[in-house]
């Protein structure tokens, strides 16, 4: 993918997801599913006093370490089900295109919660639920040609196992209620 190669200027969604980012001088970022480091870098680069980013993947840490490592950035190796959330330590919790990965959405939301300082904020981009909705994640064809996106199973939340770039992993369909009513309910 392009994004792997030149960061957060072959992002598809960084040009909008970086005007809701808020004031970076000073503050305490937590970079949940890091990934490669691209937006932890970012931060780091625009004034953020420290930087945290936490993913599963070693290779993905490892990838961070490697291309995006610089003073204030600290990479951890974790899940973000398992990660410790210390209370009140963040002002911002980033966690860009990870969240369709999660299965228990809520009890991160609410250790999220937790870890940020009051008035913190937490910004997040997940694959939307109508692309996790159908195992398969590609459009019904007829003739060799697209006729729709399948949906059947939108109502139906849970493990997804599907192919992302060649490679089988699970992803976990939560519908737009979950993702923004289990949100609110904590907090």
């Amino acid at each position: 993918m392009d994004r792997s190669k030149y960061g957060l200027s072959a992002a598809g969604e960084w040009r909008q997801l970086e005007k809701l980012f808020p004031e970076l001088i000073g503050v305490a970022v937590l970079d949940l599913g890091c990934g490669y480091g691209w937006h932890s870098r970012y931060c780091a680069e625009h004034g953020a006093a420290s930087v945290l980013g936490v993913d599963a993947s070693e290779t993905m840490v490892a990838e961070a370490r490697k291309r995006n490592q610089t003073d204030g950035v600290t990479y951890r190796v974790c899940s973000l089900e398992d990660y410790e959330y210390p209370g009140e330590s963040f002002d911002f919790v980033l966690s860009n295109l990870v969240l369709h990965y999660v299965d228990d959405l809520e009890g991160v939301y609410r250790k999220v919660h937790r870890t940020l300082k009051p008035d913190g904020i937490f910004l997040f981009n997940i694959e939307h639920p109508i692309f996790t909705a159908s195992p398969g994640q590609d459009w019904a064809y007829r003739d060799g040609k697209p006729v729709h996106w399948p949906v059947d199973d939108y109502f139906y939340p849970g493990k997804r196992d599907t192919t992302f770039l060649g490679c089988k992993v699970q992803k976990y369909h939560h519908t737009l209620t979950q993702i923004l009513g289990g949100m609110l309910s904590c907090g």
